[in-house]
């Protein structure tokens, strides 16, 4: 007998157990598939599937019942706390006036959240690694398909993702720019990285160095965000992303704008929060007016100065959120210098998105050399590579076995919001003009310019 009752009886009660274990995991399926399988779910279903066990008679532990309702709890208190931080700083929203809004908002979160993680990873800060290399971006410039490239082909490993995203997940750690309640300390930075004894075992089971790094596309244009990576990693390499602004503008217009139909899908009111000036543009010409108004770029030169440990609510994650930046974001020249001036010319690479899948090889090169503690400068002798850089990680230049894929991707449908005055056309054309002047000067202090010249700067077009 088990617990008073009959095997027979317990053994059907334990078969029933299981059986809607089973049916969970059958049901749960497609959101395995799509990633949609949290920590604070999982302990949830343990916790139900022990009450069932317990009522039915079958093998049942106090001790593990009390510490998974613990532990279901304390996700779910996080959980809320993180939603209640997201909503307003990330989605650019007020959470729900009732409570039943609340309750569904926070309910749909924890189903692309990791709050039990996030914890575990605060919690053992001191015991990880941080990254040797960061992708900082320009938003929608290439950084997803060139993360994939040093994943696929470097075997870099990427950051902790708070959210679950197809294509942001295991590339964007969203640390620097304030998404976890506000932190940038340094010190806490490292939750982000794989624990010290992973890289120790990988490198004694391989005998290869095992190399992270973080791909959050925000970097370049936070203005903070360049102090804080020189802070923790004095030495790392810095890889920058680029494109024709116009392209730009639109790309991330249309990229928000699906954003904010992700946030409408969680319940979210439209109202904004009080910390947001004008936000959100209704259209792309009202998005370009906003970033060259006065008290959007006072807040740009006024988080020059942030250090953190905590940002202020209207710098998170991006002076008066993501859509306020448009013409802060293509002053490439201006951003890609704060991280020359920082970590100098030879340790920052420029990958224009137009050339990204023209030489893969060439720059997948450049980029084992920065791993390898060197320059970003290739060696004219072919030879010299081979005793520096391993075997497995030298790339030609004409390596046709390499392919930089097309990722995260927006539709080429031009929605109406996107139309210009022709007013603000010249405007973006004499300011792709300007930008195009500094970044010639930019190129021509960075290693190999004439393998990473787009065509819209050498030719001084707007593209």
């Amino acid at each position: 007998r088990i617990n008073g009752t009959h095997p027979a009886h317990a053994f059907r009660h334990i078969f029933v157990s299981f059986s809607q274990l089973l049916s969970f995991v059958l049901m749960d399926t497609y959101w395995l598939k799509k990633g949609l399988f949290t920590d604070v779910r999982l302990v949830g279903w343990l916790v139900l599937v022990q009450s069932v066990m317990g009522a039915l008679g079958g093998p049942f532990s106090k001790l593990l019942y009390a510490v998974s309702i613990g532990v279901f709890v304390v996700g779910i208190v996080t959980g809320v706390l993180f939603a209640r931080f997201i909503v307003p700083h990330v989605f650019n929203r007020k959470l729900p006036m009732s409570l039943s809004g609340v309750a569904y908002t926070c309910y749909k979160l924890l189903f692309i959240t990791y709050p039990l993680e996030m914890l575990w990873r605060f919690s053992t800060a001191w015991a990880r690694c941080l990254p040797d290399i960061y992708v900082v971006g320009e938003v929608r410039c290439g950084t997803t398909s060139l993360s994939a490239l040093l994943v696929e082909n470097l075997h870099v490993r990427g950051p902790f993702t708070p959210y679950v995203h197809p294509t942001l997940q295991g590339k964007e750690s969203f640390y620097l720019v304030g998404h976890y309640w506000g932190c940038v300390h340094p010190y806490f930075y490292r939750m982000c990285f794989p624990l010290l004894i992973e890289r120790w075992a990988y490198e004694a089971f391989t005998g290869k160095r095992m190399y992270v790094y973080d791909g959050c596309a925000q970097y370049l244009n936070s203005p903070w965000v360049c102090g804080l990576i020189k802070t923790v990693t004095p030495d790392a390499g810095i890889i920058t992303g680029i494109r024709d602004p116009k392209g730009q503008h639109a790309s991330w217009w249309k990229f928000e704008a699906a954003a904010q139909k992700w946030g409408d899908s969680l319940g979210l009111p439209p109202s904004v929060p009080d910390f947001r000036i004008n936000y959100p543009p209704r259209n792309l010409e009202e998005a370009l007016k906003l970033s060259e108004s006065k008290e959007i770029k006072s807040l740009f030169t006024r988080a020059l100065a942030l250090k953190g440990p905590f940002l202020p609510s209207w710098a998170v994650p991006t002076p008066n959120g993501q859509l306020s930046g448009l013409t802060h974001m293509t002053r490439y020249s201006r951003n890609i210098q704060r991280y020359i001036d920082a970590f100098g010319p030879k340790r920052v690479i420029v990958s224009p998105v137009s050339k990204l899948s023209e030489n893969p090889g060439f720059l997948l090169d450049r980029i084992s050399r920065l791993l390898e503690g060197g320059s970003a400068e290739t060696p004219s002798v072919s030879g010299e590579l081979q005793r520096v850089v391993p075997q497995d990680r030298v790339f030609s230049r004409q390596d046709t076995r390499i392919e930089a894929k097309r990722l995260n991707t927006t539709s080429s449908a031009r929605p109406p919001e996107l139309t210009l005055s022709a007013d603000m056309r010249r405007d973006v054309e004499d300011a792709t003009r300007r930008e195009v002047e500094d970044l010639r000067k930019v190129f021509s202090v960075i290693a190999h310019p004439e393998v990473s010249v787009p065509s819209w700067v050498a030719e001084g077009s707007s593209g």
